[in-house]
């Protein structure tokens, strides 16, 4: 007689085995594997609300240090009323909550997740990477941006119409660093650990499911967009994630820490900085200006390159659909999801 793993039971005597009868038999196969595939998302999702958690833990514990030192400098040394207000200001504007917050959340998701991936093992050396092939991805990359940026306006437009205004999401999106510290952690230190983070631990361990390189980066982009907060942000950040993740697939999490710090240093920080400083006309030509120019030769190097495209889409992207309906409605993913989402709303003002 065969069990449901296909198994023959040779001795079938109950009386010689008092003890069998106490063990459940063997699950289906699509069941087995369909449990341990949940788990292996308890794992990942539990790792990201886990990061998600302390850097919001450490970020509210920074805030209220620094809080409680300035209004003790403010009575003991006479400050004015004004004077904690502009302090705090300030030092919200200095990101330097989020740059300590990041480093120590990460630290604690690699010991969470030491046993699906380990630290060195997200920076595994894949295919090496070419000046022609970078200069494709990083044109695919920047070029994206004059449409999602098109696709905000839009957006401000259509709340207008109904009295609200995503205008603070679109500020936040856009904005340049305000300080050096802020520069820090926009510039090098979110470059750095959210590649880290959602192009390593999560992608990667996304990956070692087994069921395809599309699933694993299209989920890890899901995630990178939905951390964004915003509504303006997200589909932009999904968006770049499919880029970046593709990136860390196929040539290492290095060289998605390139792209990530090129677009916010360097067309982020420093393209503004010069930009600040030229006649406002000027500067917004500059600016179209580029971004149109990437989003040209994006679009006939995508042409030009299409069958090889497609046929990457084909090869990576036929993971059998029961895997997305186990991982998207994973409920630590649907909290996470709900979160950010709800914070999302915050960033919707009404005009008026």
């Amino acid at each position: 007689m065969e069990n449901f793993n296909g198994q023959t039971n040779v001795n079938t005597n109950t009386v010689n085995q008092p003890y069998s009868q106490a063990y459940p038999p063997p699950l289906p196969p699509e069941i087995a594997e369909e449990k341990r595939f949940k788990k292996w998302m308890y794992k990942i999702f539990g790792g990201n609300l886990l990061y998600d958690g302390i850097m919001l833990a450490v970020v509210i514990g920074i805030s209220i240090v620094i809080s409680v030192i300035v209004m003790v400098v403010q009575i003991v040394m006479g400050k004015p009323e004004s004077f904690y207000d502009d302090f705090m200001v300030r030092f919200e504007n200095t990101d330097m909550g989020s740059t300590i917050a990041v480093i120590i959340a990460c630290f604690f998701l690699a010991l969470f997740m030491r046993k699906v991936i380990g630290f060195r093992e997200i920076f595994t050396k894949r295919k090496s990477m070419n000046i022609k092939s970078f200069f494709i991805i990083l044109s695919v990359f920047m070029g994206g941006q004059l449409v999602f940026t098109m696709l905000g306006d839009g957006f401000e437009s259509l709340l207008n119409l109904i009295g609200f205004s995503a205008m603070e999401a679109i500020e936040s999106a856009s904005a340049g660093s305000e300080s050096v510290s802020m520069m820090i952690y926009a510039g090098f230190a979110a470059p750095i650990f959210e590649e880290i983070v959602f192009r390593g631990f999560m992608m990667q361990s996304f990956e070692k499911t087994g069921v395809g390189k599309g699933y694993a980066i299209l989920i890890s982009s899901i995630m990178f967009g939905v951390m964004h907060g915003n509504f303006v942000q997200a589909p932009f950040a999904f968006a770049v994630g499919l880029v970046l993740g593709y990136t860390a697939m196929e040539y290492g999490v290095k060289w998605s820490i390139l792209l990530h710090f090129l677009n916010n240093f360097v067309f982020g920080d420093v393209l503004l900085f010069i930009l600040e400083r030229l006649p406002e006309n000027s500067a917004e030509i500059i600016e179209t200006t580029i971004f149109i120019a990437f989003a040209v030769i994006a679009v006939i190097l995508l042409i030009v390159k299409r069958k090889s495209v497609a046929a990457y889409v084909k090869e990576n992207y036929k993971t059998p659909k029961k895997y997305y309906k186990w991982t998207l409605t994973n409920p630590l993913f649907i909290v996470f999801c709900v979160v950010y989402f709800a914070m999302s709303f915050t960033t919707i003002t009404r005009i008026g």
